[in-house]
């Protein structure tokens, strides 16, 4: 009997520290901010959903499409996200050029020790950005290369 009597009263002390705990986790999480997102793929989602997953949501909420109303929308779609790679890449190699140009220009003014302590500090400044995140928020955002003065990674 006192073997069943042990038993019981562990068992008790286990259940009440659980609901003891969901319960206090249940009061704290408004406190400690939204929990980690659902994501798509290993590293999860970031930033916005795919551009194919919007379209498929678009077109699944437009009621009575027809085979050839899909077909056009999804040209024009495509389309757009073509043309907005496009953009991205002028954009991309013309600030490439801009800041290839000016590490050239603060190379002609500054002597090799201070381009040295320059690049340092460069380098310090972007691991910092990279502890905030895109935005402020914890990472890269996307594998970006690198730009700018210093070393090759």
């Amino acid at each position: 009997m006192n073997d069943t009597r042990t038993r019981l009263w562990a068992g008790l002390f286990v259940l009440v520290v659980f609901v003891a705990g969901f319960a206090a986790g249940v009061v704290v999480r408004p406190w400690l901010g939204p929990g980690p997102s659902r994501g798509f793929g290993p590293r999860g989602m970031v930033g916005r959903p795919p551009p194919d997953r919007v379209t498929e949501r678009i077109l699944a909420n437009i009621a009575d499409l027809t085979p050839e109303q899909d077909q056009d929308l999804r040209a024009v779609f495509d389309g757009r996200q073509q043309r907005l790679r496009e953009i991205n890449e002028e954009v991309r190699d013309r600030f490439e050029t801009q800041q290839t140009q000016m590490n050239a220009e603060i190379s002609a003014i500054l002597t090799p020790e201070q381009m040295e302590i320059f690049e340092n500090e460069i380098l310090s400044m972007r691991r910092e950005r990279g502890r905030r995140g895109p935005r402020g928020r914890g990472g890269r955002g996307r594998d970006l290369p690198r730009r700018g003065p210093g070393p090759p990674p």
